[in-house]
């Protein structure tokens, strides 16, 4: 099989590239982080789903459900973070 060069341009490679005068980006917490996971899979998943990808929809979904795992257990009060 092979392998197709990615049209996508990497985060790191943008924000290198970026101007001294901006803002600079603070980095994400764990609960952010998952929260924008969980909110991209959903997406991601009806795309899939929509387009009759069944696998792919089915382990976006799971992404989706980990994430939403990761979320409460983050946002516990209670939770031991390791």
């Amino acid at each position: 099989m092979k392998h197709k060069e990615s049209k996508l341009v990497a985060l790191e490679s943008i924000a290198s590239e970026s101007d001294d005068d901006e803002i600079p980006i603070r980095p994400m917490s764990p609960l952010e982080a998952a929260s924008f996971i969980e909110g991209m899979a959903a997406e991601l998943r009806i795309m899939a789903r929509n387009t009759k990808l069944g696998t792919l929809s089915y382990f976006l979904e799971m992404a989706r459900i980990e994430a939403s795992a990761e979320i409460e257990r983050l946002a516990s009060p209670s939770s031991e973070r390791h």
